[in-house]
């Protein structure tokens, strides 16, 4: 539904719009009844001209007319009074055939120069914004997306701090592969399960303090902070409460957000490329159970498997996983295959004919244990997947599913004092040494 209030000869008037039926109003009680019942939380505000709409789920939306020469009205601040300071503002949306609302709120939702708030004499203020949405539309629609950029967007950096700016940037590149604009890969293709769901999480997880934390680590140790969305996305729905013990999801094995395999005291030592030093930290059930320290364990495991695989993100991510050991024996029954060196493997960065065998192993544990048995110095892998009890092992389509996650199209990551970017599309890759030896 629909709802209208304008003031017309200093009296309220409030039109209603349904499929079923039309109806309009002058009683202050129905007027005041109706405000009553109104969420204080609604999902955004859309700017249009003169006039505004409030937008509480798609199917419900209230308009007030004349907004900026009526905002003193007690009405007008009664409906505003209350509101989250966070609720997204938008001016004009562009429609697209696309049903991903998500992706237009996120944006804006991590601005926060852009929110409601409140103005001197305590009265309600929508302040102006620089960000448009294409071309101006008179109703709500459905399907909010990124559109291109318009000619008055922003686009410095500096105005709204590099991470913000980084994932409106994301937002819009994520929309382009979907609508076509960009080719997708065929064998690991990028953004196939965002949608409103999967946004919504993600935008809410990055404008989150834990996110904004996640971030902050990621770029003390070198890691792209995007993948390791995705990978703690893929590996927990980014659910901690639920998945540590006790919690309705949790499996007895993988602890948290970024699943810590069974945390028995382990320590693991990464590189702070903030601090210039080694970092250490114990992987315990207590630490496993706090999720920022879960995020930060998780995130030095990761450079710790990036240094191993040469920067080969797509290596690392599988062998969080497998598990490197099992990783390393595929690598080597793939090198051999190729007749290249194992760390030519490595180095290849747009090769992943070594799925196959990750795909293999996944079906047929034992099997390929028994199968490439040959390989000696890997015995203890080998042992351990013949004494597998399941009849598959970890997740054959680890790397799909990550990056159907994935918001934009290029990584970056620190390698050993090199950072490594890789555009996830094409399959290029730049190396370039850290000058000051610090973070991304």
């Amino acid at each position: 539904m629909e709802v209208t209030i304008e003031l017309v000869n200093n009296r309220l008037l409030m039109k209603s719009v349904s499929k079923k039926r039309r109806r309009r109003t002058n009683s202050t009680r129905a007027i005041n009844q109706f405000v009553e019942q109104l969420p204080s939380r609604p999902l955004l505000i859309e700017v249009l001209n003169n006039d505004i709409k409030i937008v509480y789920d798609k199917n419900s939306k209230l308009i007030l007319k004349n907004y900026k020469k009526n905002l003193n009205h007690q009405m007008y601040k009664r409906i505003f009074d209350g509101m989250d300071e966070n609720i997204p503002i938008v001016n004009n949306v562009k429609i697209n055939k696309i049903k991903i609302i998500a992706l237009a709120l996120a944006s804006v939702a991590l601005f926060s120069s852009i929110t409601l708030k409140k103005g001197k004499d305590d009265q309600t203020e929508i302040p102006s914004t620089s960000i448009s949405y294409g071309a101006e539309q008179d109703s709500f629609s459905d399907d909010y997306v990124m559109s291109e950029k318009s000619s008055d967007t922003i686009t410095s950096s500096d105005e709204i701090g590099q991470e913000n700016y980084d994932f409106l940037t994301r937002l819009e590149q994520t929309n382009d592969i979907i609508n076509g604009k960009i080719k997708n890969r065929e064998d690991i293709p990028l953004a196939t399960s965002i949608n409103e769901y999967s946004t919504s999480k993600i935008a809410n997880f990055v404008n989150s303090d834990d996110g904004k934390y996640c971030f902050e680590m990621c770029d003390n140790f070198g890691v792209d902070p995007y993948t390791f969305l995705c990978l703690m996305f893929c590996e927990s729905s980014l659910n901690h409460e639920d998945t540590i013990p006790n919690g309705k999801f949790y499996n007895g094995f993988g602890v948290g957000i970024c699943q810590l395999e069974t945390p028995n005291g382990q320590e693991v030592t990464a590189f702070n490329y903030n601090t210039n030093q080694e970092e250490t930290i114990y992987e315990t059930m207590d630490n496993a159970i706090n999720k920022r320290t879960n995020m930060k364990i998780g995130i030095m495991r990761y450079q710790k498997v990036l240094d191993r695989y040469h920067g080969n993100e797509k290596l690392a991510l599988q062998s969080y996983n497998y598990g490197s050991g099992l990783v390393d024996l595929i690598v080597a029954i793939y090198a051999d295959e190729k007749g290249v060196s194992f760390d030519d493997v490595l180095n290849n960065y747009s090769d992943t004919g070594w799925l196959k065998y990750v795909q293999e192993a996944y079906e047929n544990p034992q099997g390929f244990a028994s199968k490439y048995s040959s390989y000696e110095n890997f015995k203890t892998t080998i042992d351990y997947l013949k004494n597998w009890q399941y009849k598959t092992y970890g997740n054959g389509n680890y790397l799909s599913d990550l990056y159907s996650y994935y918001v934009g199209m290029y990584s970056k990551n620190i390698v050993n004092g090199e950072t490594v970017e890789v555009n996830l599309l094409e399959n290029t890759v730049v190396k370039h040494v850290n000058s000051e030896n610090k973070s991304l």
